[in-house]
């Protein structure tokens, strides 16, 4: 299968301008299911991502989000939010389907940091649905339990909701990241400009 880098060629004029993007035309109270949700209620910065587990730009990111989230540990929130690029990614909401169901069961970082770290191999696969199931089956999760997940309406609408979302906040790209309602586009954009934007709003709540 051929790999779309979703993501990247916008990431690359992003990186030459370094400039920040606008803002979403619309404000939003950040929430997701609280398996998608780490860090506390009532950190001062709220960071989320729109992101699409079959974007190797999206897996990219991961290194430079994880080191964000340790540098300012328990000021940050973050919130997972799924955006499938199905038109070029098609078994991204596969995946994310499969990442809500392990949610359900106290397990969803577990899976998504596996979707990531394993993306080549599963993409790649014969059948994407069973390499992701063998990932699955590694958590020990209950597979009754998971099966009746996969195919509750409820799971599906939880991401299409996102995708929702997404759309209405001009996400076209992924991963794009939300830090306090302002946007940032791939995980370049993020390391470089993030902890700017963060410290100038630490700032101004300790000023």
């Amino acid at each position: 299968m051929k790999r779309v880098y979703g993501g990247l060629v916008v990431l690359a004029l992003v990186a030459v301008t370094g400039l920040f993007a606008k803002k979403s035309r619309k404000p939003y109270v950040e929430t997701a299911p609280a398996y998608r949700i780490e860090g506390p209620a009532g950190a001062p910065i709220t960071i989320s991502e729109f992101s699409d587990f079959e974007c190797p730009a999206c897996r990219a990111a991961e290194g430079p989000r994880k080191q964000l989230l340790a540098l300012y540990g328990s000021k940050v929130r973050f919130i997972f939010k799924d955006f499938p690029l199905e038109h070029i990614h098609p078994w991204a909401k596969s995946a994310a389907i499969a990442a809500e169901c392990a949610g359900e069961q106290g397990k969803f970082w577990e899976l998504h940091d596996l979707l990531y770290a394993n993306q080549d191999q599963w993409v790649e696969a014969k059948s994407p649905p069973e390499a992701i199931e063998a990932y699955v089956k590694s958590l020990g999760l209950d597979n009754a339990a998971f099966k009746a997940c996969l195919k509750d309406p409820k799971t599906v609408a939880l991401i299409d909701a996102d995708v929702k979302e997404g759309q209405e906040r001009w996400v076209s790209a992924t991963p794009t990241f939300f830090i306090n309602g302002k946007r940032f586009i791939g995980g370049l954009q993020l390391s470089a400009l993030g902890p700017i934007w963060i410290d100038k709003i630490l700032a101004k709540k300790h000023g």
